[in-house]
C-alpha cells in the first residue's frame, strides 16, 4: 500500500490504480472504485450492532432458492432510490458486505448475465466471470462473506430479525443511528462555547435531514431546482438540435391513438399516462394489446401487466398478434384461441411455421427482420396500484429501456388499505399514483379503463364523464380514448370487429392537418389482436408506419 500514498507526478497515473486493483485494495464496480477496507465510523457508534444488522438485511434478502429481486426492490425503494441509481457503496460497512451488496444490486439492474437473483446465481455468476477474466476483485473475500450469510439463521435459534421487512426497517434505523448520534454528540460538546449559533443549527439541521432521508425514502434523493439558466442551456440544445439527431416517436401502429400522442412515444422523456377506456366486452383490452405490440415491433420496450388475465391468456394474445402481422393477410390460425390451447390442434406444416415465428418473437426480431423492443408481461390478479407501482419500477431498474406499460385495468386493480367505503377517493388517490409511477420511472403508462353505466345508450357516444368511479383519471391523462361499437339502429347488429373510437381529450392537440376529429373507426381483428383498418390513417397518408393497416 506504500505505493499508494506516493504523490503522483502530474496527478493522475492509472498503473498505480490498476496496482490498487490487483492488490485488492479496491473493488471494480459497474458504478465505479470502492474501496476494500472497512469504512471509518465516528466515536461512539456501536460498529458490532451495524454489521448485525448489514448481516440480518443481506442474509434475508438471500435466503430461499427462488427469485429475490422483489425484495431487493422492496430494499431499494424503502430508502428512496430512483430506478438509475445504484445503491451507495457508503452504506455498507463491512467491505464484504459493500463488495457482494453491489453484485446483488448490478444483477437487480440487469447488469449481469443472470436472470434470477439469488445466492446460487450469485456464486455461478461470480465464479463463472472470474473464469472468464471479467472479474475485477476478490472471489475469495466475497464467497467466504456469502458462505457467512448463508449459514446466518442455520444455527437452530430463532432469528425473527431475519424476516426481510423486519431486517430492512432494523437497517434503515440502526445506519440512521450510525449517521446522527456521532455528530449531534460533537454538537453538544460546543454547549457552552461562545459563538453564534446559527452555524450550529444549520449542522444540526443537516445531520437531522440525513438521517431521516434513509429512514424516511429519500436517501441520496436531494432537492434541487432549477434557474433561468438551465432553461436557456437546455431548450439552446433542443432547439439547435439538427433533425436527424432528434428522437423519433415511436408509433402504436394504431393512426387513431398516434394522432392524439404526436406521433407516438419518445423513450426515455415519457412521462404521460394515456387512458382506453370502453363498456364490458366492446373490445378495450384487444386495442391495448395491438398497441402494445405496435410499440414494441417499431422498437419499443414494453410491459404488459393485466389484472385480468392470466399469464398464459396474455402470452397467447401477444404472439397471436405477432403471427397475424407475419402472415401478412387474415388467417384464422394461430388466434387467441389456438395459442391457448383451446381451439383446434395446430400440426404438421402450421405448427412448423407457427414454431418459426415464436422463435423469432422469443429472439426479439419484428416479422421484417428488425429488431423489436422487449415484450415482458405478467398477471397480477387484483393486485394494488402500489403492486403494481412496485413492480413497474422493479421492471425499470432490470431494463432501463423500458418504454411504456399496459395496465389492465384500472377498476380491476384491488382496493388500496385505508379508504374504506369511500371509493371515489380511493379511486381518485389511484389515479394520481399511476401518474406519478409514469413520471418517476419516465415511461407512458397506457391504461385501460372502465365506463360507467351512463355510456349505454348515449345518443352521441361515450364521453369523459363517462369514466367510472372518479374524474382524476380524465384530469392526469394526456389524451383519453373512449371506444363504443356503432350502431345504426337498436334493432341492428353491430358490425363485427368494428368500432367507434371518440377522442375525448387530447392535451398537445391532434396531427390531423389543423382539424380535431372527434371520433374515428376503426377495424380490428379481435382473435389476433391486430388492427385491420383505421379511418385516421387517412392523417398519415403516405406514411410506412403502419403496413397492411387500411384507410376506412
Amino acid at each position: 500500500m506504500a505505493d499508494l500514498n506516493r504523490p503522483v507526478p502530474g496527478g493522475f497515473d492509472p498503473e498505480v490504480v490498476q496496482r490498487a486493483i490487483d492488490s485488492g485494495a479496491l473493488l471494480e464496480t459497474s458504478g465505479g472504485l470502492i474501496a476494500a477496507e472497512p469504512l471509518a465510523l465516528p466515536s461512539g457508534v456501536d460498529g458490532e450492532a451495524l454489521l448485525l444488522h448489514e448481516k440480518n438485511l443481506l442474509a434475508a434478502v438471500l435466503r430461499g432458492s427462488g427469485d429475490q429481486k422483489q425484495r431487493w426492490g422492496q430494499f431499494r425503494r424503502a430508502i428512496g432510490l430512483r430506478f438509475d441509481e445504484a445503491v451507495p457503496a457508503g452504506l455498507w460497512l463491512d467491505p464484504g458486505h459493500r463488495a457482494l451488496a453491489l453484485e446483488i444490486d448490478e444483477l437487480y439492474r440487469g447488469e449481469r448475465d443472470l436472470a434470477l437473483l439469488n445466492a446460487h446465481s450469485l456464486r455461478e455468476g461470480l465464479q463463472q466471470r472470474a473464469l472468464d477474466g471479467r472479474f475485477r476483485g476478490s472471489i475469495q473475500q466475497l464467497e467466504t462473506t456469502l458462505s457467512a450469510l448463508l449459514a446466518w439463521g442455520e444455527d437452530g435459534a430463532l432469528h425473527p430479525e431475519l424476516e426481510f421487512e423486519l431486517a430492512c426497517q432494523l437497517f434503515q434505523s440502526a445506519k440512521a443511528r450510525a449517521l446522527f448520534y456521532p455528530g449531534l454528540r460533537r454538537l453538544l460538546g460546543r454547549e457552552r462555547c461562545d459563538g453564534a449559533i446559527d452555524t450550529e443549527l444549520e449542522q444540526c439541521r443537516a445531520l437531522l435531514n440525513e438521517a431521516t432521508a434513509i429512514t424516511a425514502g429519500r436517501f441520496r434523493q436531494s432537492i434541487a431546482v432549477c434557474s433561468a439558466s438551465d432553461a436557456a442551456t437546455e431548450s439552446i440544445a433542443l432547439a439547435s438540435l439538427p433533425q436527424e439527431q432528434r428522437p423519433k416517436p415511436i408509433s402504436t401502429g394504431i393512426p387513431s391513438l398516434d394522432m392524439d400522442m404526436r406521433g407516438g412515444i419518445l423513450p426515455g422523456t415519457g412521462e404521460s399516462t394515456w387512458v382506453l377506456a370502453a363498456r364490458s366486452g366492446v373490445g378495450k383490452t384487444t386495442l391495448a394489446i395491438a398497441a402494445a405490440m405496435g410499440l414494441a415491433i417499431n422498437g419499443a420496450s414494453v410491459l404488459v401487466l393485466s389484472c385480468e388475465l392470466s399469464r398464459r391468456a396474455i402470452g397467447a394474445r401477444l404472439l397471436s398478434h405477432y403471427c397475424r402481422r407475419a402472415a401478412g393477410s387474415y388467417r384464422s390460425s394461430y388466434c387467441t384461441n389456438d395459442l391457448e390451447g383451446r381451439g383446434r390442434v395446430i400440426e404438421g406444416p402450421e405448427l412448423e411455421q407457427l414454431t418459426g415465428w415464436a422463435a423469432q418473437f422469443s429472439e426479439g426480431i419484428a416479422p421484417n427482420g428488425a429488431p423489436m423492443g422487449k415484450v415482458l408481461y405478467q398477471s397480477q390478479f387484483a393486485a394494488t396500484v402500489e403492486d403494481l407501482a412496485a413492480l413497474v419500477e422493479d421492471c425499470k431498474s432490470a431494463h432501463p429501456d423500458l418504454a411504456a406499460v399496459v395496465l389492465d385495468h384500472f377498476h380491476a386493480m384491488g382496493p388500496t388499505a385505508g379508504y374504506g367505503s369511500n371509493t371515489t377517493a380511493e379511486l381518485a388517490a389511484r389515479a394520481m399514483a399511476i401518474k406519478a409511477m409514469a413520471g418517476r420511472c419516465e415511461l407512458d403508462a397506457f391504461v385501460v379503463a372502465q365506463l360507467n353505466r351512463g355510456a349505454y345508450g348515449n345518443p352521441t357516444g361515450p364521453d369523459v364523464s363517462h369514466l367510472a368511479g372518479t374524474s382524476e383519471l380524465e384530469r392526469y391523462a394526456s389524451a383519453v380514448w373512449l371506444v363504443d361499437r356503432p350502431k345504426l339502429d337498436e334493432f341492428s347488429p353491430a358490425k363485427p370487429g368494428v368500432l367507434e373510437v371518440h377522442h375525448g381529450k387530447f392535451r398537445h392537440g391532434q396531427m390531423a392537418g389543423g382539424n380535431d376529429l372527434s371520433k374515428t373507426t376503426i377495424r380490428l381483428d379481435r382473435g389476433h389482436c391486430y388492427l385491420e383498418a383505421d379511418e385516421g390513417r387517412r392523417v398519415f397518408n403516405g406514411s410506412d408506419l403502419y403496413p397492411g393497416v387500411e384507410c376506412l
